[in-house]
């Protein structure tokens, strides 16, 4: 899709679609955004959405004491919160699976209800651990159910204006030479192009900034919702090499917070260092034509998710990311979506143009859905 010098007669033109269907041709980070932004649009130069994440209930405990005369046992917790009698759990790392008979602020007793092939007798529990909630079981005829309310909170971006501006003169358009440069539609065509790559680094590495008066609005980006204190990181030390196992290790961490990792976000160094360490799996038949092994897609141990390697040549050669991206949408103000419109000033020798929206960008659950694998050794010297 293009833009057209009839296009530029109109008063304004929407490009909604051609900004869509360039963001889907261009091989860069944007791309993992709906940015058309047709599902739904801001309404506010703070725009909010609602977080919630169907991830596993646990429950940290600090010491563990058995009764052996009723066969119970009592797990100290922090808060008992959110569970209640004749709930089912098992011991993190353990198969036995218990049923909760009594629950206070700070305790949670329970009865073994089946060993499922354990080796530890319950009264041999670790110390200290992590319960893992497995089920409810409901009464026939119960009015009672499980809580599944998962709005955890809110979270909010800011949006931001970007524009670019094309002017030449009347003599410019007028002369003959080599090219189309000289067509106010061409230059147009250019400035999108620029408009997507400043997108994409606000994607990036934007920072949450509310407007003032002397401070203009800015969404945040992967590393302003990613590398929250809170969030998922896995930091190296000693910069290690990236490997298969580090890429499942994050991915396990998205899995276990309850979000579904889809895909590898790195720079080109590190992609070829992913197809490097798995070479050993990519085949070739002796009638291919094409040289060269490149992998764009990973399946990692951690439940056989599927990854789709995207390259992002911004990003740190020491970062890798794993990321569930359902949760990333490019919003655009409500009828602030990019456009153009003409802008030449009445008895000015030339013509002027400019393109203009204002757009953020939504991560929804990224503290469970952005894990960083960071400290790594660079690529270079990995390929040496």
């Amino acid at each position: 899709m293009s833009i057209s010098t009839n296009d530029l007669l109109n008063a304004r033109v929407d490009l909604s679609d051609v900004l869509s269907w360039r963001v889907a041709q261009t091989p860069r980070f944007i791309r993992l955004f709906n940015a058309s932004g047709a599902a739904r649009v801001a309404t506010n130069t703070e725009h909010l959405w609602l977080e919630g994440v169907d991830a596993p209930k646990t429950k940290p405990f600090q010491s563990f004491d058995y009764d052996d005369s009723n066969e119970t046992a009592t797990f100290a917790v922090a808060s008992a919160v959110g569970w209640q009698v004749g709930d089912l759990f098992h011991i993190l790392g353990d198969t036995r699976v218990l049923q909760i008979t009594n629950v206070t602020t700070s305790a949670i007793v329970a009865k073994s209800v089946g060993d499922n092939g354990s080796a530890i007798e319950l009264e041999d529990a670790p110390s200290a651990g992590t319960l893992v909630f497995d089920s409810r079981p409901i009464q026939e005829g119960s009015s009672q159910g499980e809580d599944f309310f998962m709005q955890s909170h809110t979270e909010s971006n800011y949006t931001q204006i970007f524009r670019g501006d094309v002017e030449l003169t009347g003599t410019a358009t007028a002369i003959s030479q080599a090219g189309m440069e000289n067509d106010v539609a061409v230059q147009l065509q250019y400035a999108m192009d620029a408009i997507i790559r400043r997108m994409n680094a606000a994607l990036l590495f934007g920072v949450k900034t509310r407007r003032t008066a002397s401070q203009p609005g800015a969404l945040g980006g992967l590393y302003y919702f990613g590398a929250q204190p809170d969030g998922l990181a896995r930091p190296q030390s000693g910069a290690p090499e990236l490997t298969m196992g580090k890429i499942n290790q994050a991915a396990q961490d998205v899995t276990d917070a309850g979000c579904v990792p889809d895909a590898i976000i790195c720079g080109a160094g590190q992609a070829q260092v992913i197809s490097t360490f798995m070479a050993s799996q990519v085949q070739t038949s002796q009638s291919s034509r094409k040289v060269g092994r490149y992998v764009d897609a990973f399946v990692t141990s951690a439940g056989g998710a599927v990854l789709k390697v995207v390259v992002e040549p911004s990003i740190p050669d020491t970062d890798v990311w794993v990321c569930d991206t359902r949760g990333f949408a490019l919003v655009p103000l409500a009828s602030r979506a990019l456009h153009t419109e003409p802008a030449s000033a009445p008895g000015v020798d030339g013509r002027k143009a400019i393109i203009l929206g204002e757009y953020t960008a939504e991560f929804k659950n990224a503290k469970q859905a952005l894990c960083r694998i960071s400290g790594l050794k660079p690529s270079a010297l990995v390929l040496a």
